[in-house]
């Protein structure tokens, strides 16, 4: 597998006086990225403001950075978009968020695209989440570039097989999964036994580390993006799966630690 470092990584819980989301990462992770011999995500443009009013402060730090690094992937913005909403223009927010993005991945040479699946079963019943994200999703793929590869992660969602009834129902090779393990770590079913069940449709990973989902307050509040090594998660035993099971795939450092988690890759003979 080829290992990234997600620019997002850097993220702390004390932002600057501007706002974390006005901060270029990339500056700070493409050197960690270069130092190991490892891809990059780019995740400036998780934040949709940073495709419109931020646009022109943070181009010069990606194109540079990119630039310099070899193998890319790139996050679609996430925030409060519903490509799967039964309101057509909701989902018609999606789409022009999304149609960006792919621009992006041409641009900076970019072959994947992550976006989030976002279920929320208080809204969605499973079957119409399913159902309006694979027509959703095989317009979308019908007018876009064939060398991209769109992989739709997990978030909230409990079962795998709410991603996995979505890219079987599209059927296109341009869609498969990236399986973000700390997020899996958050729900009932352990993250090797996500990786078991999704590895023939995995093509990405996020990878981090957590203590699983607190036992009072919300569920996010256990999503925090730990070094790889500090954590519930065998990550070496996950890895090493991940390794056997599909070859292929990219994995990218999502930590809020990412030299630490980079060196830990290097320690654990992953690079």
């Amino acid at each position: 597998m080829k290992y990234y470092i997600s620019t997002i990584s850097d993220v702390v819980d004390e932002a600057d006086d501007n706002g974390w989301e006005t901060i270029s990462y990339v500056d700070r992770t493409a050197p960690i990225a270069q130092q190991y011999g490892m891809g990059l995500e780019i995740a400036e443009f998780c934040i949709s403001e940073n495709m419109d009013d931020k646009f022109d402060e943070v181009l010069p730090h990606v194109e540079y950075n990119a630039a310099a690094v070899k193998d890319k992937s790139l996050h679609a913005p996430y925030n409060e978009l519903f490509p799967m909403a039964i309101d057509k223009k909701v989902a018609a927010v999606a789409w022009d968020r999304y149609d960006k993005t792919v621009e992006y991945c041409v641009r900076f040479g970019a072959d994947k695209m992550v976006v989030h699946a976002n279920f929320y079963d208080e809204i969605y019943y499973s079957s119409w989440f399913t159902a309006k994200h694979v027509e959703f999703w095989k317009r979308f793929l019908a007018e876009h570039p064939q060398n991209i590869t769109i992989c739709v992660e997990n978030v909230t969602e409990n079962d795998p097989e709410l991603i996995l009834g979505i890219i079987r129902g599209v059927d296109d090779p341009r869609l498969k999964m990236c399986l973000d393990v700390g997020h899996a770590n958050l729900s009932p079913i352990a993250p090797i036994d996500w990786l078991r069940v999704c590895a023939p449709y995995i093509s990405h990973y996020h990878i981090h580390n957590n203590f699983g989902a607190p036992k009072e307050g919300r569920r996010s509040w256990g999503d925090r993006h730990l070094a790889l090594g500090n954590g519930n998660i065998d990550m070496k035993a996950l890895l090493d799966l991940a390794e056997e099971l599909t070859p292929d795939a990219t994995a990218a450092i999502e930590s809020y630690a990412p030299e630490e988690s980079a060196q830990w890759l290097k320690d654990n003979g992953f690079i």
